[in-house]
């Protein structure tokens, strides 16, 4: 049974794991026309799997735009059919979109240049209209210098709530003292601030260890975890065993560093053997879920779908995430030596002789 807890604290409640949707419409990302009913069967699969949270934002396939095959248009084509069967989940789903508050936004997604609280308004029935529907968690993408300031920011959610456009707000990326400011001054204007949108998984564990997934906690703000696992990595498909080479899952590891991170991925595959045959993903996933963070995984077809659905109904032990904990800090206490040596390969590369 997928487990749902609260959005906020303002009695709103989300399924325990989410679905990410960059890549829907994507073409950089390899979308193409012929996966649109694919993407609608993974979409299907997951809400029978009882998943009520699904992100997208504007920018997510924007070169789509003109052909409706954005992220926000498939999304919202998908959430229209399930609306026309008269489910009971689409009156669960909350969809969530995003503001990018870059004044040149309008470059890609059309509209004015982003300035004041009007250009909020105007981006929120944007994506309202393209979603068919109004948009339940309204998010700005990340913490940016906007110009007409913060406080315009704000306003013009606020307007977008009044409005009817949008039911809740959440940010993205935003740290600690730029979480407290927006708290308060959405407070100010009655609008609780209900989640955080973060980057964190077993390998990334930075939110944890500043204090602030705590913080969101003592502030009734959800959070949820972008990349869960770490760009594929922490699916166990890039550490099978054998020496690890070529490119890399998400350009940003060596093969060293793949190498180095292989013991944290193979105690997720035993713990998983331990757990009733969950696999390396569900593992991963289930101790974000565990952590009380929501993962947002991405899915592009079915089979992505059911093994992600897997994750959820069950938990990990408080000794397994221990464990886990435990391990990562220990290695990356031992890559963190290693990588201050000095870099001794010249001398014992080279023959006794010299050049």
């Amino acid at each position: 049974m997928m487990g749902r807890v609260p959005l906020g604290d303002q009695g709103m409640e989300i399924s325990e794991m989410g679905i990410g949707t960059i890549a829907w419409g994507d073409v950089d990302r390899g979308f193409e026309e012929s996966q649109k009913p694919i993407l609608a069967q993974a979409f299907r699969e997951m809400i029978e799997g009882g998943v009520s949270l699904f992100d997208t934002a504007e920018v997510y396939g924007y070169k789509g735009l003109p052909t409706n095959s954005s992220s926000e248009h498939l999304l919202g084509e998908y959430m229209h059919e399930l609306e026309e069967r008269n489910s009971l989940a689409s009156k669960e789903c909350v969809v969530a979109s995003k503001f990018f508050p870059v004044p040149w936004t309008n470059m890609l997604v059309g509209g004015g240049v982003r300035i004041g609280r009007q250009a909020v308004v105007d981006a929120a029935r944007a994506s309202s209209e393209r979603l068919g529907r109004p948009i339940d968690l309204y998010q700005l993408h990340f913490p940016f210098p906007y110009l007409g300031g913060a406080d315009a920011l704000c306003e013009g959610l606020a307007e977008a709530v009044d409005l009817g456009l949008i039911k809740s707000v959440g940010v993205s990326n935003f740290e600690a003292a730029e979480l407290t400011y927006f708290h308060n001054a959405l407070g100010k204007l009655g609008v609780p601030l209900v989640s955080n949108q973060i980057k964190f998984n077993i390998f990334d564990r930075k939110a944890e260890k500043s204090g602030l997934i705590s913080l969101c906690r003592e502030m009734g703000v959800t959070c949820l975890a972008y990349e869960p696992l770490e760009g594929g990595l922490l699916s166990g498909k890039y550490h099978n065993g054998q020496h690890v080479d070529g490119p890399t899952p998400t350009a940003r590891y060596s093969p060293e560093e793949l190498l180095s991170k292989r013991p944290i991925v193979n105690l997720c595959r035993l713990l998983g053997t331990f757990d009733g045959g969950k696999t390396t993903s569900q593992v991963a996933l289930n101790y974000i879920i565990a952590k009380g963070v929501v993962p947002i995984p991405g899915i592009k077809n079915v089979a992505q779908a059911r093994e992600l659905l897997g994750a959820c109904g069950w938990r990990l032990t408080t000794n397994d995430v221990e464990l886990i904990d435990e391990r990562v800090d220990y290695f990356d206490k031992q890559n963190s030596a290693l990588a201050g040596l000095p870099d001794l390969s010249g001398i014992f590369g080279k023959g006794g002789g010299g050049d």
